[in-house]
């Protein structure tokens, strides 16, 4: 009868990106187009006595509120069915009036919960203490993706809850000419960009600044509409910066294609991994001259060495300088 041997390895999860092109779109935005931040005060009210039940403010407005609407004698007003709370939003940077967007809604007194809530008309504004939208609904409170449970009762949103009553203006357009700006200053992309632009539009000519702005003039054979959106579909193979990042609880490891390991021995409870260019092997694993930390996975993986060894020796080839990539644990 023959002797049938199962060998089960612990393979440590890696995930190793590799280059790839990618759309303008995806990596810059074009100057003066931007998100902007509105902020209001609300009531909500509809709660089943989780309301504030000493906050002077949330009287005070229904008061005020009741009065508006006519209430000749407000005072009596006592209540823990209402709650004040901040209203937050962002603003697209191109929006028109009539669009709808999302709010967020937070107490800001004593309320034990504003579920089953609905906020009542709030005008949001911006920095430049101008309304820009009005919020009003019915709120929802965010739940937790793990267990579905409503683990924060004192926030939430209110999906498309705010009408959207002024154009927000935006000059984009300069002197004939219009700049983008990359999301990560990486003056190889600039340059890259700049010399396909060139190529197809001459008359774009360029200008790449230190701050990673690239400005473009507008040619006079392609309306600028159409210039802007073909500029933002082309794609550029973007220079990624070496960098390791290790979730330290499941032991995932995330990383770029080119890091380099330098020259090194290290040795950890028995375990040795010998880091050189020569062709015998040591006690675990050998590694060829300009290893990568994917060649490093690879050998402790084939001695079944743990997730927690390998997270130990990528932080001490950090220490002694031999791993070239910034290290990121979670």
């Amino acid at each position: 009868m023959k002797k049938i041997i199962l060998t089960v390895m612990l393979f440590i999860p890696i995930i190793l990106l590799a280059e790839s092109t990618v759309k303008v779109r995806d990596f810059c935005f074009i100057d003066g187009l931007k998100e902007n931040q509105l902020i209001g005060y609300g009531i909500v009210v509809g709660l089943q006595g989780s309301g504030d039940s000493k906050l002077a403010l949330t009287n005070a407005s229904m008061k005020n509120l009741l009065k508006n609407m006519g209430i000749s004698d407000p005072d009596i007003f006592k209540s823990k069915n209402a709650a004040a709370v901040l209203v937050t939003a962002k603003l697209p940077s191109i929006v028109r009036v009539g669009d709808r967007i999302d709010v967020t809604v937070a107490s800001i007194g004593d309320a034990k919960s504003l579920d089953g809530g609905v906020l009542l008309q709030s005008a949001l504004k911006g920095a430049d203490d101008v309304i820009y939208a009005v919020a009003q609904g019915n709120l929802t409170l965010k739940e937790n993706s793990k267990n579905k449970m409503k683990s924060v009762k004192t926030s939430g949103f209110v999906s498309q809850g705010a009408l959207v009553e002024k154009n927000v203006e935006t000059e984009f357009i300069q002197n004939n000419s219009f700049t983008l700006v990359l999301n990560e200053l990486d003056f190889s992309v600039a340059d890259e960009l700049s010399k396909m632009v060139e190529e197809e539009y001459p008359d774009a000519k360029p200008l790449v600044s230190q701050s990673g702005r690239i400005t473009f003039n507008f040619p006079t054979d392609i309306s600028q509409s159409e210039f802007i959106s073909k500029i933002m579909e082309m794609e550029v193979t973007p220079k990624y910066k070496a960098k390791v990042v290790i979730n330290e609880k499941d032991g995932t490891i995330v990383m770029g294609s080119d890091v380099k390991i330098s020259e090194s021995v290290v040795s950890k409870d028995g375990l040795t991994v010998k880091i050189d260019g020569q062709t015998e092997k040591t006690a675990a694993a050998m590694i060829k001259e300009s290893s990568t930390v994917k060649d490093l996975v690879d050998a402790l993986n084939y001695v079944n060495a743990s997730g927690s060894d390998l997270v130990a020796i990528i932080k001490a080839l950090k220490d002694a300088g031999a791993l070239h990539a910034e290290l990121v644990i979670k």
